[in-house]
């Protein structure tokens, strides 16, 4: 194909997929303002890799609540906290983004990330009751945890005073412990099944991450499948939901409703408790439902817990006298003599107050997830109209000086309470997003941090590597931002 006859194409593409999908949806009323973009590409190319860092500078001129395009979608930017909990808590801005991608990613629309109005409703209450009830805060989820955090430390032992990578560690201790609470099951940690997944997990992430083309023009994929990442991405949810179907079907075999082992299990109670045929809890349409939301639990929660870890780990070997202060209060509080607990965290408010600037500084998922508009709908004076997408830039709020004074600082100090006593968590800090939508996983994935922490610094003093003891701030850009891979030295503290 010829450069000339490749346009040709695109552009057809273009504008059959403008016609098919954009067509007849001008709404009367006025649209947030925005910069100026190219003819199908939109503000792609302005954009960049950075987006989040972009969004923030146009944020500056155009407000709090702006517009861009990307591709051939029309977003509204919101940089503004205060009014992030406004439109992220407004149900006609509840939706998901519908296109190829999207779907893909939530097998069809279906489970707790994708999936729209009262199925989302109905799917979300049912998923954080049953985390709460058989996870969140209990004894049986945080003795999962500590299993992990014991075989970590084990291994640690083994390299005390070798360079050490954590990230693939954490990565799989953290998806060991979330697939236990799950689906019941553990593996060892060198199991081809436990590493195939976290694998699976990583192609995935990357290809979403290696060109905005796919989620913002999936009709490139038509062209250029290999080059936009679609092959890839492809492959990898086609092994990751071959597994979780799997793993529901070995379940639904084994069932017993006297005998109630995970979450998996609490949802086929459900479904086979359920005789309306219109619910989504309903025969084989539960099923579909389940095999998704495992898949969502596994997505959402395992590479954002792990790369927290990461970035931790990160700041608190760049900043000894921060790791030492943590240290000392772990020490007063815990001892030596056992493992930290949640129990002990209302005695830990400076651990507490280190891992909520990890939060902040991270911003592990600069832009959230996204929102779209399932009705025509006034917002600030703007007429937002249906199908549009909604972005809010957390990274933005969260290196705001008008909010942390000196946001580029790594100080936990900004979360204590005046008397030391206390963690306050700043209503600025959105991790993981806020409204009816924010991340169900929140207090799990809090507690995995803590756990993880608290045990790993308890037991090791950290150092940089002695050959190369700068480290890089700089992360990796993609779909979450990650560190770039770097070493660092365990040594025993007692």
């Amino acid at each position: 194909m010829t450069p000339l006859s490749f346009l040709l194409t695109v552009f057809l593409f273009a504008l059959a997929w403008l016609v098919l999908t954009k067509g007849g949806k001008k709404s009367k009323g006025k649209f947030p303002p925005g910069p100026r973009g190219l003819p199908l590409l939109g503000n792609l190319t302005q954009v960049g890799c950075r987006m989040h860092v972009v969004l923030r500078e146009w944020a500056k001129q155009y407000g709090s609540i702006f517009s861009i395009q990307l591709g051939l979608e029309k977003i509204v930017v919101v940089d503004d906290y205060k009014l992030m909990k406004e439109i992220f808590n407004e149900p006609a801005f509840s939706g998901r983004p519908q296109n190829e991608v999207f779907l893909g990613m939530s097998q069809g629309n279906y489970g707790v990330i994708n999936s729209e109005g009262s199925t989302w409703e109905t799917q979300r209450r049912f998923t954080l009751r049953h985390l709460r009830d058989f996870g969140f805060g209990k004894n049986y989820m945080e003795n999962l945890i500590q299993d992990e955090v014991k075989e970590i430390l084990d291994w640690l032992k083994g390299e005390e005073g070798r360079l050490v990578n954590l990230n693939r560690k954490f990565s799989l201790a953290v998806l060991n412990a979330l697939w236990s609470i799950t689906s019941g099951k553990r593996y060892p940690q060198n199991d081809s099944t436990l590493t195939n997944m976290l694998d699976s997990s990583i192609r995935a992430f990357n290809s979403l991450s290696e060109t905005g083309l796919l989620l913002f023009a999936p009709w490139a994929r038509h062209l250029a499948p290999g080059l936009t990442g679609w092959n890839t991405l492809q492959a990898s949810i086609g092994e990751m939901t071959s597994f979780f179907k799997k793993t529901v079907h070995e379940h639904k075999e084994t069932f017993s409703g006297d005998h109630i082992r995970d979450f998996v299990d609490h949802y086929i109670q459900e479904i086979e408790a359920t005789t309306d045929p219109k619910s989504s809890f309903h025969q084989e349409e539960g099923y579909k439902h389940l095999s998704a939301t495992v898949g969502d639990l596994f997505q959402a929660g395992a590479e954002t817990t792990s790369t927290t870890l990461v970035w931790a780990v990160l700041y608190l070997t760049s900043h000894p006298t921060i790791q030492e202060k943590m240290q000392e209060e772990i020490d007063r509080v815990v001892g030596n003599s056992r493992l930290p607990t949640l129990q002990d965290r209302a005695s830990m408010p400076y651990t507490e107050s280190v891992i909520f600037e990890v939060l902040r500084m991270s911003s592990l998922v600069p832009s959230g997830l996204f929102h779209r508009a399932i009705e025509n709908k006034e917002f600030h004076g703007y007429v937002i109209p249906k199908g549009t997408w909604i972005i809010g830039n957390l990274w933005s709020v969260h290196n705001n000086p008008e909010i942390w004074g000196d946001p580029e600082n790594f100080r936990p100090e900004r979360f204590l309470s005046e008397d030391g006593t206390k963690a306050k968590k700043h209503e600025a800090l959105v991790p993981f997003q806020v409204g009816k939508r924010a991340c169900l996983g929140e207090p799990l994935a809090r507690d995995t941090i803590f756990l993880f922490l608290a045990s790993i610094f308890q037991k090791f003093q950290v150092g940089p590597d002695p050959e190369n003891p700068k480290l890089d701030f700089e992360p990796m850009i993609g779909f979450i931002l990650v560190p770039k891979p770097f070493n660092v030295v365990m040594k025993e503290r007692h």
